[in-house]
């Protein structure tokens, strides 16, 4: 089965900015695999199938940073479809979503540059002469900073 990734919703309310030691981007920043998509240095088809469940006719998934990656993906036009494995449920400490999963707070800098530019979420460098990592997000709609190093995306 394909699905659009905004039609996959997230099961919790957070994720780290790093892949865990588990995944085949073991420690490696979400926004640097997404630059790696957006360059071609790699292929959806590089990336863990992401499973899903059914929960009252909504999709959801506890991959919640492989979705991260590829909504940021379709957001820039460069994916419509992945493939996903249906499954039966989430585990309940799982699914810690407050918002029903239409968005997920990154816990620290998910790296990557080209992303940031194509998405218009990297400031110039005349905008921001600060270094702190939060000053490179720019606080539209999609996105906002909780004041704690944490950022929601839509």
């Amino acid at each position: 089965m394909r699905l659009r990734p905004s039609d996959i919703r997230f099961c919790q309310d957070s994720i780290n900015s790093v892949f865990d030691k588990n995944s085949e981007h073991a420690y490696g920043r979400i926004g640097e695999t997404l630059d790696d998509l957006l360059r071609g240095d790699s292929d959806v088809y590089d990336i863990p199938t992401i499973t899903v469940v059914d929960v009252d006719d909504v999709w959801y998934t506890t991959d919640n940073r492989r979705l991260w990656v590829f909504q940021k993906l379709e957001d820039l036009g460069r994916c419509k479809k992945i493939p996903v494995i249906e499954d039966d449920e989430i585990p309940p400490k799982k699914f810690t979503t407050e918002n029903d999963g239409i968005s997920i707070y990154v816990r620290g800098d998910p790296g990557g540059h080209l992303w940031k530019i194509l998405s218009g979420e990297e400031f110039s460098d005349d905008e921001s002469s600060s270094s702190e990592s939060s000053d490179i997000w720019s606080s539209d709609d999609d996105e906002s900073d909780d004041g704690d190093g944490h950022y929601r995306y839509k």
